[in-house]
């Protein structure tokens, strides 16, 4: 290992074990740039002294730039029978420049050792950094290449001109500089520190077919087969992991996984003709799913193990306004044939729903809400406020326009109004109904489904249990015990290379 140019603090991602991608995304595009990079995650786990202690060994005059991710941020409630288990997107750092304490006091003692080095940030919530002093430079999007060619401009004193600048803080738009999704080799490497069996991210697509008038993803709209990584690539990916780390269980995180049947069958075909079986959690549309039926058995031979469907709402007017207008009746009993008949209650099924869209009254969400708790009551159920943002640096067709959707920003302290709700009471709505669904009665779903399994969990014993009688203070001390083994590993790496950077 040689000291890096580089180093990039980032956290876990939700209330069990799990490490998110872009970190790693970004490390690796560097690594093959000719850059030595040191990703620092679970940092909520490190105590200051602790963070300190690991840069001591890292920092030198060599090193140029501290890439500190803005994604995700999770809470755990000290009541463990009732435990917070939704990461807070949007929640920004927490110390007074804007950072976690132990980050800003590691970020402290580098600048102190090394004045030059430039701070900067990325991930989904780095627009919440601009104008933000500690930062010297905000990523927005896909920054691979962007970061990339920032390293170069430091390293060779010859600054190009950026997209834009807000005082002497350099605003960055990666998503102006064209990545090569479909050749893309990633690669965990041995000084990431992968805990054995551990469940994995993996970036299988980019992008969306689809443009739902709520969402601001990148590359919503494109065609579809577009930004799909070569077939052979995911296969060698996945072969180095169980070769490396024994991974079989995965996040996969394309937007939609099963826009295409062409590329179902295709990943059917290599995820089955390996020397393991995998498992993994994703994205579907269940209208694809309702059209293209072939997908329904080849999903769950090439091993699907829980699924979140972003369903939004079961009302008409809502569904067809934000381009779900599959009719509604079809669509539940479509959900409970896939899961009970067609999946034999073997798969997990989330549906996502979302508080506060067109003409969907108060009423008409409760009477959603029992259906879960009647006939879908063993489907899992998440519930989210309709969130309407200006100042984002992706925004939805209700973000820009939101006044043709009935909404008006900013009125009497609401961040929104309709005809039918507030942003207030479509908060207290999602919370009431998830305080029941998502924190009591649910069984484990989703992401924290594929979580679960990293600490030893499996399938059949998770889909048997509902979160109220989840042992969660083993859950935790197993997720503490992870998060020692990570320091610890990730300690003795550091030490045992030492030598090759003197």
């Amino acid at each position: 290992m040689q000291l890096p140019h580089f180093l990039i603090f980032t956290n876990t991602r939700g209330s069990v074990w799990q490490r998110s991608i872009g970190a790693y995304q970004v490390a690796h595009h560097c690594r093959i740039n000719g850059y030595d990079v040191q990703v620092i995650d679970f940092t909520d786990f490190f105590n200051s002294n602790e963070l300190i202690s690991i840069c001591e060994k890292l920092v030198s005059d060599k090193l140029l730039a501290v890439g500190i991710s803005t994604t995700f941020y999770s809470f755990v409630n000290e009541d463990y029978n009732n435990p917070i288990l939704v990461p807070t997107a949007g929640s920004i750092f927490r110390g007074h420049a804007g950072v976690d304490s132990q980050i800003e006091s590691a970020i402290d003692f580098i600048k102190s050792s090394v004045p030059s080095v430039k701070i900067i940030a990325g991930g989904a919530n780095s627009w919440q950094m601009e104008g933000n002093p500690f930062f010297d430079a905000v990523f927005h999007g896909y920054s691979e290449e962007s970061v990339v060619n920032y390293l170069n401009e430091l390293q060779s004193g010859k600054k190009k001109a950026l997209h834009k600048k807000i005082g002497k803080q350099d605003i960055i738009n990666g998503d102006l500089e064209k990545f090569d999704i479909e050749n893309l080799q990633h690669r965990f490497i041995e000084q990431d520190i992968i805990l054995n069996n551990e469940t994995l991210p993996i970036e299988i697509t980019r992008g969306c077919i689809f443009k739902c008038k709520f969402c601001a993803y990148p590359l919503n709209g494109k065609k579809k087969l577009d930004y799909i990584r070569d077939y052979d690539l995911i296969k060698k990916e996945l072969i180095e992991n169980y070769t490396k780390f024994g991974t079989t269980n995965y996040f996969f995180t394309d937007d939609t996984f099963n826009d295409s049947t062409e590329k179902v069958a295709a990943l059917h075909s290599v995820f089955t003709q390996l020397p393991f079986k995998i498992n993994f959690v994703c994205f579907l549309r269940a209208d694809l799913l309702y059209k293209h039926t072939e997908q329904i058995v080849l999903l769950k031979e090439m091993g699907l193990s829980s699924v979140v469907f972003g369903i939004e709402s079961f009302h008409p007017y809502a569904a067809k306004a934000i381009g779900k207008g599959m009719d509604r009746n079809k669509l539940k009993t479509f959900l409970l044939d896939l899961y009970y008949k067609q999946w034999n209650s073997e798969i997990s099924i989330t549906c996502s729903m979302i508080v506060g869209l067109p003409k969907e009254t108060e009423k008409d969400l409760r009477e959603s809400f029992e259906w879960f708790r009647n006939e879908g009551r063993d489907l899992c159920d998440n519930w989210y406020p309709l969130s309407i943002n200006t100042d984002t640096h992706y925004q939805s067709a209700f973000d820009k326009d939101h006044h043709r959707y009935g909404y008006t920003l900013n009125v009497d302290g609401e961040d929104w109004v309709s005809n039918t709700m507030t942003h207030s009471t479509a908060f207290s709505i999602s919370k009431e109904f998830n305080d029941i669904a998502m924190y009591k009665e649910n069984m484990p779903g989703s992401w924290m489904i594929m979580a679960l399994r990293s600490h030893g969990y499996s399938q059949e014993e998770l889909m048997n249990w509902k979160i109220k009688d989840m042992p969660w203070k083993s859950i935790l001390k197993k997720r503490l015990r992870m998060a020692g083994q990570y320091k610890k590993q990730l300690l003795d790496y550091i030490n045992a290379t030492q030598d090759c950077t003197i």
